[in-house]
């Protein structure tokens, strides 16, 4: 198991009390994911699959196979997940939901809508991707994986943006497959 301390993004002064491990594990069959989770509020209010979970408190996971195409998970901190594969930012197709449904999500908040929390908040995400959720890469080897960790919460009282590798745009872009790295 590999662990990795994601960083503050796009700040000029960095929040107190936030921060994010993320600890990833591969087998022939998946991809485990575990976070540990501190942030100085918490937010969760969107439900649904596909749905824009980065406005709650949230994960990514942006995962590419090929150096081309890419998945992006984004999972808010009651397992929502809004999930799309393609090329670019705008070149990218939902993920539909018999596929969205085999991802296994755990957190230490339940899988309930808890609205705002104002306060520091520490919680934990376990997630589990069966490799035949990767349906654009049914020959995929996760020792070819390549991507990047984000941490968000676009609309909560601290908004703020994470990651493991290092973005460099002016802006927030988690779509930015130049800057993925081996996981």
């Amino acid at each position: 198991m590999t662990k990795y301390r994601l960083s503050q993004g796009w700040t000029e002064k960095p929040l107190n009390k936030l921060s994010v491990t993320c600890s990833l594990e591969k087998n022939f069959s998946s991809l485990f994911a575990k976070f540990e989770i501190e942030e100085p509020s918490v937010k969760a209010v969107i439900t649904g699959f596909n749905n824009p979970v980065y406005k709650d408190s949230c994960i990514e996971l942006f995962l590419s196979f090929d150096n081309k195409n890419y998945y992006n998970f984004e999972i808010s901190c009651i397992g929502i997940i809004l999930g799309q594969h393609g090329m670019g930012r705008f070149d990218r197709m939902f993920l539909e939901k018999k596929f969205l449904n085999k991802i296994h999500v755990r957190s230490s908040l339940g899988s309930e809508p808890i609205g705002i929390i104002n306060r520091p908040y520490k919680y934990s995400m376990e997630v589990e991707f069966p490799k035949d959720v990767f349906q654009f890469d049914p020959h995929l080897n996760f020792d070819d994986l390549t991507g990047n960790i984000y941490k968000c919460a676009d609309e909560s009282p601290t908004p703020h943006y994470m990651y493991l590798y290092a973005v460099k745009t002016e802006k927030p872009d988690f779509h930015r497959p130049e800057f993925f790295r081996k996981l």
